[in-house]
């Protein structure tokens, strides 16, 4: 895993967006470096913020927080979004979505690094996905690989109310995960679709969800500290997505009607062998 020296990563600063949009360009003509945003980071044209999370506890991911942390891209991959974070020692690592050790944090053992997404307002749960990348996994896989990292979910709904969390197996069993490519050719990493109403149902309401590492597979073998993260890729959901505000009788009809005509495609489903 590529790990910059501390001494490099404190001399990166935060960019702005408009900055951060400007090397993102780059990186499209193969020019790809880590780049680190500001926090929370808005990605542009989008409804929705990611900020960065440290010593989440796994699978209900409490007890985390933004202080120290900052949202990278490119780190591993090109496009994909990952976590700095501070450890104990004070030393910034470039890291991605996983597990770390963070013995030395009293009552943690096993923490886990996250990215929390908020929606600028309530949007639907219908179509509501997320791309992620960096499993090593294939369509023939099983199971989570004992040796990289798998993940774990928390959605929340309005006013920050916990509808559920979501670990590995969870995932798995509800079908929410599925493939679509073992092999980017721009990211040169399997990538796959997250659907969140598969977890939660397609008429939920989502302030807001985080991302983050559980610490067994769905067979419960104990995943690897420090652990190969994954990262977040991008976010999108269904043309009727943002609720409208309650008596806006026309907006929900359209919504309504956006939804009816969006057809969801399933690919394959997380490590069903074919």
């Amino acid at each position: 895993m590529k790990t910059p020296s501390s001494a490099h990563q404190l001399q990166r600063l935060p960019m702005s967006a408009a900055a951060a949009a400007m090397l993102l360009a780059f990186t499209s003509l193969g020019f790809a470096a880590t780049i680190e945003l500001n926090q929370p980071f808005p990605p542009a044209g989008q409804n929705y913020s990611i900020t960065a999370l440290q010593n989440l506890t796994p699978l209900t991911l409490d007890g985390g927080t933004s202080v120290g942390a900052n949202p990278n891209v490119n780190f591993e991959f090109q496009g994909g979004y990952g976590v700095r974070y501070q450890d104990a020692l004070g030393q910034l690592t470039d890291f991605g979505i996983g597990l770390y050790d963070a013995s030395s944090n009293p009552g943690i053992q096993a923490a886990s690094t996250g990215l929390n997404i908020a929606f600028t307002q309530l949007v639907s749960s219908y179509g509501l996905s997320a791309t992620l990348g960096n499993f090593g996994l294939n369509e023939f896989s099983t199971d989570a690989a004992p040796s990289r990292v798998a993940p774990t979910l928390s959605i929340y709904g309005s006013g920050g109310l916990l509808l559920g969390n979501f670990s590995t197996a969870d995932l798995i069993a509800d079908n929410a995960l599925s493939l679509l490519t073992s092999n980017d050719p721009i990211a040169n990493t399997d990538l796959w679709k997250l659907n969140l109403d598969a977890l939660i149902g397609p008429n939920a309401q989502v302030s807001s969800f985080t991302l983050g590492a559980d610490t067994h597979n769905a067979s419960g073998s104990l995943m690897a500290v420090n652990s190969n993260p994954y990262y977040l890729v991008s976010v999108s959901g269904c043309e009727c997505a943002p609720v409208p505000e309650p008596g806006s009788a026309f907006l929900i009809l359209s919504a309504g009607l956006g939804c009816l005509i969006i057809t969801r495609r399933r690919s394959r489903d997380l490590f069903s062998a074919k």
